[in-house]
């Protein structure tokens, strides 16, 4: 439920791709060591003592999320609030018999697999209505009820309240290694759709967290109609992954920056996940006692801490590089239109020196919008008639940031894949072959449908020139002004030349202070200084 919340905490916390990572990944990797601890506590005390204190916890460290204002008391926070949800989970494995055929089994694993899905719709709701804090302070309604029904539950005789009376009929049983790693894998990929992609929707593309709700709502309707597909589990379980992959893939080769195309690759990760996930914890891997319900858990959320781990970084370098050459790309297109030469000048840094990972598309809408309102006449047009090449630049760049994670992901969801595939194939299973056939000839439909409108749909480039060897076209806007733009853009070419830099690369630097610094540790030179710049405009005038 936090994912959506990340881009804006991401912007309000100052914060980065690593940090807002940080929010879900030390949740996952506390929850993951916390459960065995907790299976040990309720062995000792009860169920009802732990899930009473566990929400107590949870409920405490929810508020104490809603009302930080920096990133490390929410991380504090977040690793106390898992020690409080491994407490619960175990509690209410016992609470609802989740070992047990019935009513209550079927609840725990619908819990499992649609609170995963589900979680990044609501928590863009919440987030579009009121802002990212609401999403933990909304959890405390649903918490103290259970809380207060866990310390009534501690004064009564039921088992509940003993130790050891929980569902912990017998010692937990053996593992099976292929189950595992697979289930470890396909956790890690799922990342890419509970994660990755709410990302790149709200802060690549600047789209409303509703908007994004709507769109990554998908995902648990599909997970529910899946989960009703009968059938042998290994089979369904490597169907699910093989779907899971080719969904992922997808979203690798995403050909427009419309929400839109993000819909069919959820609906097929969905399905896979709806699929696999209750064949593997239940089905193929045994989920009887409350012991074995927290090792599963375990499992499932290393994987998704060892992949926010791995990928965060991957994110940020990406999107780091990708931005920069948006920028310097975007400043090109608007050097060599035709605008007033002033305006030129004064435009193409306002546009985009202020872009930076965090929201970059919308940071450029704003910008745009904003240099429109002191245009009119030919220049307003000519910024209108580049408006879209400059948005496409900048979403290009951003898709293009993601992919990597994308690819590593939907391989991931692969491997799982071939791992149970070897099970699933076996003699035995002779049905096995059709279901495995129709997902795999899904997923290969799917996937070369996005094939084809990715390679038919080119990334934004713009080539930058060697200001050293470059033979440009100078706008010749005419005039005695369009005669000093020209003698202006060649001096930028002078002096990036002499610096090694691109001319692009130097107005922004020009134009702002924290690229000036940025300039000057790379290159060795003020790109402010009158020493600097004045060479290359005298070499200009006398050339």
């Amino acid at each position: 439920i936090v994912t959506l919340g990340l881009p804006s905490i991401l912007v309000e916390l100052e914060t980065t791709v690593e940090g807002v990572a940080l929010v879900l990944g030390v949740y996952t990797a506390v929850l993951a060591v916390a459960l065995p601890f907790c299976v040990w506590i309720a062995h000792r005390r009860s169920a009802a003592w732990l899930g009473a204190w566990g929400l107590t916890l949870f409920g405490a460290a929810s508020l104490g999320c809603g009302l930080v204002d920096d990133l490390d008391h929410l991380l504090v926070l977040r690793g106390v609030q898992a020690v409080g949800g491994a407490a619960a989970l175990v509690a209410a494995f016992d609470l609802l018999d989740g070992g047990t055929e019935g009513p209550g089994r079927r609840l725990w694993v619908a819990a499992s697999v649609f609170g995963t899905a589900t979680g990044p719709a609501l928590g863009g709701a919440l987030t579009e209505l009121f802002d990212w804090r609401a999403i933990f302070l909304a959890q405390l309604p649903i918490v103290i009820p259970g809380a207060i029904a866990y310390f009534a539950a501690m004064r009564g005789e039921g088992p509940l309240a003993r130790a050891d009376g929980g569902v912990e009929a017998g010692p937990s049983s053996r593992l099976p290694m292929r189950p595992v790693i697979a289930l470890a894998l396909l956790s890690a990929a799922l990342t890419a759709v509970v994660f990755l992609v709410v990302l790149l929707l709200v802060a690549g593309w600047s789209i409303a967290p509703l908007a994004a709700a709507l769109a990554v709502s998908v995902l648990p309707a599909a997970a529910f109609l899946s989960s009703r597909i009968g059938g042998d589990p290994e089979t369904r379980a490597a169907s699910g992954c093989l779907l899971v992959a080719a969904g992922i893939a997808c979203l690798a080769l995403l050909p427009s920056a419309s929400p839109w195309w993000t819909v069919p690759p959820q609906i097929l990760a969905g399905a896979g996940m709806g699929m696999a996930l209750p064949a593997l914890a239940g089905e193929l891997m045994p989920e009887r006692t409350r012991s074995d319900a927290a090792r599963l858990l375990s499992v499932r959320h290393i994987g998704i801490a060892v992949a926010l781990v791995l990928l965060a970084p991957v994110v940020s370098s990406s999107l780091e590089k990708t931005i920069k050459e948006a920028r310097d790309e975007g400043t090109a297109v608007l050097l060599d239109a035709r605008l007033d030469p002033q305006t030129k000048i004064d435009v193409a840094p306002r546009l985009f020196a202020g872009i930076e990972e965090d929201d970059p598309r919308g940071e450029l809408e704003r910008s745009v919008a904003e240099a429109r309102e002191d245009l009119d006449g030919d220049d307003l047009n000519e910024l209108n008639a580049i408006a879209t090449q400059l948005d496409d630049i900048v979403t290009g760049a951003v898709r293009s940031a993601f992919r990597i994670a994308f690819i590593v992901t939907a391989a991931l969801a692969l491997a799982a894949a071939l791992i149970l595939l070897a099970g699933a194939l076996s003699p035995s299973r002779g049905v096995a072959g059709g279901a495995l056939a129709a997902s795999i000839a899904a997923a290969l439909i799917v996937t070369a449908g996005y094939g084809v409108a990715f390679a038919g749909s080119e990334r934004e480039r713009v080539r930058i020139q060697d200001p050293c060897r470059a033979d440009r076209d100078l706008p010749g806007t005419g005039g005695i002004g369009g005669f000093f733009q020209d003698r202006a853009l060649e001096t930028l070419d002078e002096a990036a030349c002499e610096s090694g830099s691109s001319r692009e690369e130097l107005l922004l630097a020009i134009a702002n202070e924290d690229l000036a610094d940025d300039y000057e540790r790379k290159y060795g030179e003020d790109p402010r200084s009158v020493g600097f710049l004045g060479p290359a405009l005298g070499d200009v005038i006398f050339d």
